[in-house]
């Protein structure tokens, strides 16, 4: 009787476990995911915000690619959209954009020291 019970509670308790471990939500796939999985990046689903930053350091044009995509998605985004894959993307992508450098223009004018 006393081992039948045991592993009656052994069982119950790989249920419970699996049960847990199971239910995880799947995010649902968008352009911009898929777009990155398709340059090599690989799975992004457990990557953090860092490691894509990395990855996108090596690829930056695909970084501004990735943060023009991200342009119109990010004003209707809810609060938990910065915790999902595309949100950790997208704030990765416009972290290296905002850091992008155009080529210097000048209007021609030169200025001296001195007083006049």
């Amino acid at each position: 009787m006393q081992q039948l019970r045991k592993g009656l509670v052994a069982y119950g308790c790989l249920v419970v476990l699996t049960g847990l471990f199971a239910c995880s939500r799947r995010e649902a796939r968008s352009p911009i995911i898929e777009k990155m999985e398709q340059a090599g990046s690989g799975d992004l689903a457990g990557v953090s915000k860092d490691g894509m930053r990395e990855w996108l350091g090596k690829h930056k044009d695909l970084a501004y690619q990735v943060d023009e995509m991200c342009k119109p998605v990010r004003p209707k985004a809810t609060a938990q959209w910065s915790d999902s894959t595309e949100g950790r993307l997208c704030t990765a992508a416009r972290e290296l954009a905002f850091w992008r450098s155009g080529p210097v223009t000048s209007d021609g004018k030169t200025y001296l020291p001195g007083l006049k």
